[in-house]
Parts: structure tokens; C-alpha cells; sequence
């Protein structure tokens, strides 16, 4: 047992010296008020999602990781004073690639296998985004996928209902800055 720690340790340190190794994170808080004709309240909706990216640097231009985590979210109509409470999983393999660096920013492309659910349904895609970095320093990026141009195929299940197929070839010039859907989050290179 001790030889297998002294191995894991050796591993990881010849992992640390050559900054190959990354994690990173995000965190989403969502709010949203849908109102009526009348200007009163109809649905409130919010969300909360917490989610964790583990990758490894193939080479100087390429990675691989995968992002995992979930979301809470909350849903009250006011119109019959119900709530609904929901929880997602999320699961997503990738692999970047660097398109193009100048200085300290990076446009990226990002290919990835989804995998997504909760109690109610479960969707199986891929999706390839541009992602947009900005490096702090040797060891730390900020980072954010481009949501105005996406592309992918997903099978959507839903309990009790219905399973769609859907395939999105997009692009949305009104969406190119979008604060209300604006997720930034960071890596840490080792």
C-alpha cells in the first residue's frame, strides 16, 4: 500500500512539473421573472449550478477533460401558487483545440459528449462551441463558451412522454454578448 502512494505521488508530481494537468470551475446563478399583459407576476424561476472541469494538455494546442456537476432549480406560479423544485446531473467528456492566440487571449474549439438528466429526463448529445480565453498568468485562465454560434445533436427522453431528436446548426448575432447568459469561469494549470 505505502509503494502504491509513493507511486501515485511521483505520478502526480511529473504530472505538476510539465503543466499538462488543469482543473477548473464554474458556478451559475440564474433568476428570471415571467410577467403578464397586466405587468403582474406570472412564474418566477431560478437556478443555482455548480459544476467542476478536469483536463489534461495532449499537446501545446490541444486538450481533453470533462466537466461534471448539476443544478438546482426553483419555479413558483404565482397565478396557482405552486412550486416546483428540480435537480440536474451533467456529465460532458471534451476535446479543445486552439484556433488561434494573440498575447494573453485564446479563441478555442470546444467538441463535446453530453451527457444530462434528472428525475424527469435524460438527453445523450454532442455539441461543438467556440470558447474564448484569457490567461492571468502561467497558471491561471478565465474562460467562457461563445454562445452565439453552436452545433450539435441530441436525443432528449422524457419520463412518461415523449423522446425528440434534435439537431442545431446556429448562429445568433443578438447573442454574441448576453449578460443574462454570460457563464465565465476559471482553470488552474499545474
Amino acid at each position: 500500500m505505502k509503494k502504491l502512494f509513493i507511486i501515485a505521488g511521483l505520478i502526480f508530481a511529473g504530472i505538476s512539473t510539465n503543466a499538462q494537468l488543469y482543473m477548473g470551475a464554474r458556478f451559475d446563478i440564474i433568476a428570471e421573472q415571467i410577467n403578464n399583459d397586466a405587468g403582474d407576476k406570472k412564474t418566477s424561476k431560478a437556478s443555482i449550478g455548480m459544476y467542476a472541469d478536469l483536463g489534461y494538455h495532449i499537446t501545446a494546442k490541444m486538450d481533453i477533460g470533462a466537466e461534471y456537476g448539476g443544478t438546482l432549480g426553483f419555479t413558483k406560479n404565482h397565478t396557482s401558487d405552486t412550486k416546483d423544485n428540480t435537480a440536474n446531473w451533467l456529465f460532458s467528456p471534451y476535446l479543445r483545440y486552439s484556433v488561434f492566440q494573440k498575447g494573453n487571449f485564446e479563441l478555442l474549439g470546444k467538441g463535446s459528449f453530453i451527457l444530462e438528466g434528472s428525475k424527469t429526463y435524460y438527453l445523450v448529445g454532442i455539441q461543438v462551441v467556440p470558447v474564448i480565453a484569457y490567461h492571468l498568468n502561467d497558471h491561471i485562465a478565465l474562460q467562457t463558451n461563445l454562445n452565439f454560434f453552436n452545433f450539435g445533436v441530441s436525443f432528449n427522453k422524457i419520463k412518461d412522454g415523449d423522446a425528440r431528436t434534435y439537431f442545431n446548426l446556429g448562429g445568433n448575432s443578438s447573442n454574441v454578448v448576453n449578460l443574462g447568459n454570460l457563464t465565465i469561469g476559471f482553470i488552474y494549470k499545474f
